[in-house]
């Protein structure tokens, strides 16, 4: 099988592939770098790729691929990946879902910390400040345990973050998605979020960005949540409202915020830029700011296990996973 990248990985990325695929499928494959990461560069050496790695497709170079079995992106978010070009397409096109448990962890860690002020009372106490006046933020701390958490579309990632704060005695709301589960208490529909977050004491977004859900968390949303309400975002920055966002915590309607991913993101080989370049979002003591890490785990990268076993999958003649609907982009 010949799999071409069609976006730039660094070498750890394609040693840990080239070691995942070695476990099951060693001498079956051939790792295809071209010499640039433009449709002029990747035609020029996909005319016999059998799967294409990568987010970047256009029509030229599904039509030079002519014996493309599979295009594999190595990740779960859709939104870098042009859907126009792939409308007639029959080739399976898939996202990999193998980093759930690590973002449900890290949203949970999320959680826990704004509602226990935890980020907050270590900033104070690095500068010998127990916090004895009580601002801008009290000592006292809400029990997980105690709270209805909303989580809009309960997906893979969803249902974990359900299951893990399920354990510590949340009542779980769903909205959107698969909401069969049997520990949730009550689900909703995807025109129905309204209904659904009106309910809760904490709301994770989860849900993929789309077309129709950029910006879905906007002022008219937010204004329906309980005083206080805790919002957190694993999903992708702009399926909120930026501004919606900043208002309801200048108001107090939002008692807190939590994200790991942000409107300002550096540019690709960049590592500077501040999470939004319209709001000071870093100088709210009730934000809590993750610069996109959720995925990062120590000696794995979980986003890649999900396009390694699709990899090995189609040279064994096994099903594939995370077949993405081409209609819904997602």
């Amino acid at each position: 099988m010949k799999i071409v990248l069609t976006r730039g990985m660094s070498d750890g990325d394609i040693e840990y592939i080239k070691n995942g695929l070695d476990l099951a499928v060693k001498g079956q494959y051939e790792i295809i770098v071209p010499s640039e990461y433009s449709e002029d560069g990747i035609c020029s050496v996909c005319d016999d790729a059998d799967i294409l790695l990568g987010p970047f497709v256009t029509k030229k170079i599904i039509g030079t691929a002519k014996k493309l079995k599979l295009i594999q992106v190595p990740w779960t978010g859709m939104d870098t990946f042009d859907f126009t070009v792939a409308q007639d397409c029959t080739i399976p096109i898939c996202n990999t879902h193998s980093n759930a448990d690590s973002v449900a962890e890290m949203t949970l860690a999320i959680i826990l910390d704004l509602l226990k002020k935890l980020s907050f009372h270590d900033r104070k106490m690095r500068t010998g400040s127990w916090n004895r006046d009580q601002e801008p933020l009290d000592l006292k701390s809400k029990m997980l345990g105690q709270q209805t958490v909303c989580i809009i579309g309960y997906g893979n990632i969803g249902a974990r973050v359900a299951k893990l704060t399920k354990a510590f005695g949340a009542k779980i709301i769903a909205a959107g998605g698969h909401t069969d589960d049997e520990i949730v208490s009550e689900a909703y529909g995807r025109n129905d979020i309204k209904k659904a977050i009106a309910r809760a004491d904490v709301v994770v977004c989860t849900i993929p960005l789309t077309n129709e859900t950029r910006g879905l968390i906007n002022a008219d949303l937010i204004s329906t949540l309980k005083d206080g309400a805790i919002l957190v975002n694993v999903s992708r920055g702009a399926v909120l409202d930026e501004d919606a966002v900043w208002n309801a915590l200048e108001s107090g309607k939002l008692g807190a915020f939590g994200s790991d991913v942000w409107w300002n993101a550096p540019k690709r080989g960049e590592s500077q830029s501040y999470p939004s370049s319209k709001h000071e979002f870093w100088k709210k003591e009730n934000v809590l700011l993750s610069p996109h890490r959720a995925g990062f785990v120590e000696d794995s990268l979980p986003h890649l296990d999900g396009a390694i076993a699709n990899i090995i999958a189609l040279i064994k003649g096994e099903a594939l996973s995370g077949i993405v609907d081409v209609k819904k982009g997602y």
